[in-house]
């Protein structure tokens, strides 16, 4: 188990019996999306949902006193139906950045950041030589996020039964990143 900045903080990878624990942190997390009527996947996923999207990728997450508190996946490559959408998920060596999620309580302390990190060493490991995302253009706190990370806007596409449409932003990878 790699740890984060805090001690206390230990980040591992995700295996299949935290598809429960992680399904609550993905509702806890996203609950303030979707009081705005954003409706994330994660904001009502199932378990199952959880465990097939974490395993589609490299998915770590963080805990705390055996509590998952935090949670990032990477997928190379990105899903087929976000292929379907956009052609920046075609790009020959991308990956992409799937659910971050961290829990309200404690937000601020750099969890997000390091997962971030680790997501990024993993894809240029993996090969990859970029990374997408994709949110809600209405989150506007995660675009200003994902800018801050680096990300430009490259589209803006609209997910099947989505009542919002979603920027999808990239950012190259650099040597900093492996």
């Amino acid at each position: 188990m790699s740890r984060h900045a805090d001690p206390n903080l230990p980040v591992r990878r995700f295996e299949a019996a935290d598809a429960v624990p992680l399904t609550e942190l993905l509702h806890e997390a996203y609950a303030e999306l979707g009081a705005r009527g954003l409706n994330f996947t994660a904001v009502d996923q199932s378990a199952q949902t959880t465990l097939a999207r974490s395993l589609a990728g490299q998915c770590w997450v963080v805990v705390r006193r055996e509590e998952i508190v935090g949670s990032l996946t990477m997928s190379l490559p990105p899903s087929r139906g976000l292929q379907e959408l956009t052609p920046a998920a075609r790009e020959d060596g991308r990956a992409w950045l799937n659910q971050v999620a961290v829990s309200p309580r404690l937000r601020g302390r750099g969890i997000a950041a390091d997962l971030w990190r680790r997501g990024r060493r993993w894809a240029a490991a993996q090969g990859a030589t970029s990374v997408g995302v994709d949110t809600a253009a209405p989150a506007v706190h995660l675009v200003q996020l994902y800018t801050a990370w680096g990300f430009a806007q490259v589209d803006t596409i609209r997910w099947p039964d989505k009542v919002y449409d979603s920027v999808v932003m990239t950012r190259l990878l650099s040597a900093d990143d492996a």
